[in-house]
């Protein structure tokens, strides 16, 4: 048990590393290291989100999929669990596609959008929106 305390610990502290630059949201305002940086705007009551640059010119869109699957139990009979995730498109080049996890505090949205660098100086980051599409696929769709 102490062990598992003391790398949970460690793990925090890591975290809490790794996350160098400050993010505050004010309103739909993402602030980095004070500076705005993008608008991250969710209707109420929503997972969903669009982020946009300075220049209210859209850059992603995290669209709520709730989906419903098949799951067998140890007993043999059958239920159906309900689970949700976002549809990522990308206003790239590309218009790179993807799938991850929802988020329900907008902080956390904004915190994935900096440490990936997909927003970087007003505008979406190529390279790591491609990284991003490549580690996180389709996994939820095609889970189905």
């Amino acid at each position: 048990m102490k062990l598992f305390i003391f790398i949970l610990f460690l793990g925090v502290a890591g975290i809490s590393q790794a996350q160098k630059a400050k993010i505050k949201i004010d309103g739909d305002v993402v602030l980095v290291n004070g500076e705005p940086s993008f608008i991250l705007e969710s209707p109420l009551l929503s997972s969903s989100y669009k982020v946009y640059n300075m220049q209210n010119e859209l850059l992603v869109v995290f669209n709520q999929i709730n989906s419903f699957r098949q799951i067998k139990t140890s007993t043999g009979a059958q239920t159906t669990q309900h689970f949700s995730y976002l549809a990522v498109t990308f206003s790239n080049e590309e218009q790179s596609r993807c799938e991850t996890s929802t988020y329900a505090v907008k902080k956390l949205m904004a915190m994935m959008i900096v440490k990936n660098g997909l927003v970087e100086n007003g505008q979406l980051n190529n390279e790591n929106v491609l990284r991003f599409c490549e580690k996180k696929g389709f996994y939820f769709s095609q889970r189905r």
